[in-house]
């Protein structure tokens, strides 16, 4: 993780072309975020910025003024960005230049009052039903050690892509009578996962094969990166025949609908999930509609009587 840190720091420089000043308050900056995710999330808005700048010939990041943020906004709006992406690219620039301030290398934040696009608090995807996510556990089990460790990590245990490929064998131990996998999550925060008897025989060849390293791996025994983890997915879907391109995200939004759909309470499926809010596991099930179970059948029998 160490090497990645430095390297990401290291890159910051060459990709935002400026100043020493510059590649060294951002690498600091994205040091005090601890997820790898975040940081190179953030460091990709702060480089693009920069090079928005470069190309028209409007100085360096710490140049800019709020005219030039809000400039950049609309041209990621001609640029058909997702208000998802642009609200995050926004909100990176608005963190660095408050680390700016903090750092004494700038006197204001020219971020203030930059207007984020409103992101949907609904999932734009559907996510897999329990029928569908027995057509996709199926269909793994008749491939790969590593396509099954993919659907137990994933839509099993609830892990983010980045989570999953971060697993070894030896995460994994016996707890109060319970099999556990402890996972890093977001903010770095270490919490312990229930693995269930389906997830351990999903996972059995890919922990003989591991020997207490990366649980996921390739042919060659290496660990695997998110890349690698999304063919590996969708290979699975088309394995399913879902019709549809199957993603690592597809499966943890699985996992969540998935539980809903078998009537477990929403608190315990949010502290599988590990939600900080049980708002943000509702939003993963409201696309599915459920209309079969609508106050108005309810009401339409109150009215009838």
């Amino acid at each position: 993780m160490a090497t990645a840190n430095l390297t990401l720091v290291t890159n910051l420089g060459t990709v935002v072309k400026s100043s020493d000043t510059l590649s060294n308050l951002g690498g600091r900056w994205l040091m005090a975020y601890a997820s790898l995710r975040t940081r190179e999330a953030y460091g990709d808005a702060l480089g693009t910025f920069a090079a928005f700048l470069a190309e028209h010939r409007a100085g360096e990041v710490l140049q800019a003024t709020r005219s030039h943020l809000d400039a950049w906004a609309r041209a990621m709006e001609a640029a058909a960005l997702k208000p998802a992406t642009r609200a995050r690219n926004l909100a990176a620039l608005s963190s660095f230049y408050a680390f700016a301030v903090s750092e004494n290398a700038l006197t204001s934040n020219p971020a203030t009052g930059v207007r984020r696009p409103k992101v949907s608090d609904k999932s734009t995807r559907l996510g897999l039903t329990l029928d569908t996510s027995r057509q996709v556990l199926h269909a793994a089990e008749a491939m790969s050690p590593t396509h099954k460790a993919a659907v137990a990590l994933l839509l099993c245990a609830g892990l983010r892509a980045s989570e999953a490929i971060a697993v070894k064998a030896s995460d994994i131990s016996e707890s109060l009578g319970h099999t556990v996998l402890s996972v890093q999550g977001k903010g770095g925060e270490v919490a312990p996962v229930v693995l269930s008897p389906v997830a351990m025989r999903l996972l059995a060849e890919a922990l003989a094969k591991a020997n207490g390293g990366p649980v996921l791996q390739d042919t060659a025994g290496q660990a695997i990166d998110r890349f690698k983890l999304g063919r590996i997915v969708n290979a699975i879907g088309r394995k399913a025949q879902l019709g549809r391109m199957l993603t690592p995200h597809d499966l943890r939004h699985g996992c969540i609908t998935s539980a809903l759909e078998a009537g477990e309470p929403i608190h315990l499926v949010q502290a599988h999930a590990r939600h900080a809010s049980p708002t943000t596991t509702q939003r993963y099930d409201r696309n599915r509609g459920r209309l079969d179970n609508s106050a108005a059948y309810g009401l339409g029998r109150a009215l009838a009587q």
